[in-house]
């Protein structure tokens, strides 16, 4: 044993580093490990150069100290090293994430958050730059006061704003020409678009383009307003140049005509979007960075790395107004389950509500039926011990569900309702409405809630006629475009002020999914998997999402299967 003392502190010279005494006994415990398990003199030694290039590896990335939660080399650790010493607490973190096998990592990519959680990103229209106040920086209450709601909606323009006037569209060049004076085009030579502030329609003629939100100021007369002033609209002449909704509180662009103090519209549009990745570029990672996991490019090339090697195997079966209630349900959740019970690993099982057909009173019964509901799901679950032990379900409530409702966003389903359940299946996840989950670098968006319906009832135009495709599809391109879950009146949809940003999609999540009470429905739309799964207690639809369907070099491509049980 003395001479693989000697050995093994020679190699590690060699190599530059310093092995304190606690170190090197762990390293000959893991030499004498591998060597029962029947690895030969040469294989060991290349474990050990394995674990010298590691450490070596964290030295380079500043010590190996980060906030990764994601798993994998390079994850999070309390160790770290000093100059050229290696610890034995380092020494035991190299080698802990070289036991983890595909299903450890796996494990560790998933990472749900809670909206009431979330970090919050703000931009600063002076000074052109953005920030993210993490969550417990400041007091957050769910009944802000006065200004909460200015700054609420003045996020919301100035997101929007920021990533319009970025555009090439909105962005003038100036070209010189022969004699000296300055025209304004593009790369392609096409006129460049210039927003007029509305304040600055006073005494001016002439069709302009302007950016804001629509209000009503009074009842049933609608103002464009942005950061500058509001003026009187008139929708007489207005026709759509995009897809989708258009409400109250939505940001559009208009090409109008400001006559006698009223903005006269002639045609209005949706804000140009931006694809994910061009957000995170201009937002930078660590302000887009809302799971604190991923600390540095780094880190991220390292998930992207287990992302293609072990990301094939996630799936999400995600299933919508699951109505506890109903028999015929209960006996469909069995055979769907049924048919997953084999899988390894096992799909994640997303569970939105409604949970029950008819709202339930808050009067005993009521409170005794839903308890009973969950029983009855518990007990289908444990009819298959593999899911429901090594399974792992999220439940988000609906809009009728138990606990504070009719205000966005909401918590989850309270624990007294779900006890028999979480005593029976091991991975219970009691989720906020919306909810977000991270699978590696991807990150995806549930939602619950009766948008077309909201958006079909409160629209001020028409969508456009040309377009044949389904109301979804008007209702999820709204949603995008917007850039916020809940677009709309807040008499319609109320919202929590101070945690309106939990409703915002900037930078776009890589998938949507929002369960709603019309038929199933999917689209890729700017890289973003726009997803309805359609009511499970309706025809049993559901959808199974895998974030990365297949892998091609370093890309990946999701795969969305529209299904129901037979």
């Amino acid at each position: 044993m003395s001479s693989e003392r000697k050995r093994l502190t020679r190699i590690f010279k060699m190599h530059g580093l310093s092995l304190q005494a606690s170190a090197l006994d762990t390293l000959l415990d893991v030499v004498q490990r591998e060597a029962e398990v029947g690895r030969n003199k040469a294989d060991v030694t290349n474990v050990i150069f394995s674990i010298i290039d590691e450490i070596k590896d964290r030295r380079i990335l500043g010590g190996g100290n980060n906030n990764s939660s994601g798993g994998g080399r390079g994850g999070s650790s309390s160790s770290s090293v000093v100059g050229n010493i290696v610890t034995a607490a380092l020494l035991e973190d190299v080698v802990a994430d070289f036991r983890r096998d595909a299903k450890d990592v796996a494990d560790e990519a998933v990472q749900l958050l809670d909206a009431f959680h979330m970090p919050r990103l703000d931009y600063d229209r002076m000074r052109k730059n953005f920030t993210l106040v993490p969550f417990g920086k400041e007091e957050r209450t769910l009944y802000g006061e006065a200004v909460a709601k200015v700054d609420m909606f003045n996020q919301r323009y100035a997101l929007v704003q920021q990533r319009i006037l970025r555009d090439a569209s909105f962005q003038p060049k100036l070209v010189t020409n022969r004699i000296g004076r300055a025209t304004q085009n593009n790369n392609d030579g096409k006129e460049i678009i210039t927003i007029t502030p509305v304040e600055s329609l006073l005494g001016r003629s002439g069709r302009r383009f302007l950016l804001g939100m629509i209000v009503q100021v009074e009842e049933g007369k609608y103002y464009l307003e942005d950061h500058t002033a509001q003026v009187p609209l008139n929708f007489t002449e207005a026709s759509l140049l995009t897809d989708g909704f258009v409400t109250e509180n939505c940001i559009v662009i208009i090409e109008g005509e400001a006559i006698d103090g009223v903005l006269h519209v002639h045609y209005m549009g949706s804000p140009i979007v931006e694809k994910r990745l061009e957000s995170i570029k201009t937002i930078g990672l660590q302000n887009t960075d809302i799971f604190n996991s991923i600390g540095s490019l780094s880190e991220y090339e390292k998930l992207r790395e287990q992302e293609i090697e072990h990301g094939e195997d996630g799936m999400f079966v995600v299933l919508s107004d699951v109505y506890l209630d109903s028999p015929a349900v209960i006996e469909k959740i069995e055979r769907m389950l049924a048919g997953y019970s084999d899988f390894n690993p096992l799909p994640i099982f997303v569970f939105m509500g409604n949970f029950t057909s008819k709202p339930l009173s808050s009067a005993s019964q009521g409170t005794k039926a839903m308890i009973s509901y969950f029983e009855d799901l518990a007990n289908v679950i444990c009819k298959f011990p593999n899911v429901a032990n090594e399974g792992r379900f999220v439940l988000i409530p609906g809009p009728n569900d138990p606990g504070i409702t009719g205000i966005l966003p909401r918590g989850p389903i309270p624990n007294y309702f779900t006890a028999a359940l979480r005593s029976k299946v091991k991975n219970v996840m009691l989720a906020s409405n919306p909810c977000r989950m991270r699978f590696f670098t991807k990150e995806i968006v549930f939602f619950r809630d009766n948008l077309v319906s909201k958006m079909r009832r409160n629209c001020l135009i028409e969508p456009r006629q040309e377009s044949t495709g389904q109301l979804s599809s008007h209702a999820i391109k709204t949603v995008l475009d917007q850039g916020h879950l809940s677009p709309l009146p807040l008499s319609t949809s109320p919202i929590y002020w101070q945690h309106d940003h939990a409703l915002r999609l900037y930078p776009f999540p890589d998938a949507l999914i929002c369960g709603d009470r019309v038929e199933q429905y999917f689209e890729n739309y700017a890289e973003c998997d726009a997803i309805n799964p359609g009511p499970f207690s309706n025809g049993f639809n559901f959808v199974v999402y895998r974030p990365v369907g297949e892998t091609s070099g370093s890309q990946t491509k999701s795969d969305v299967e529209l299904c129901e049980v037979p």
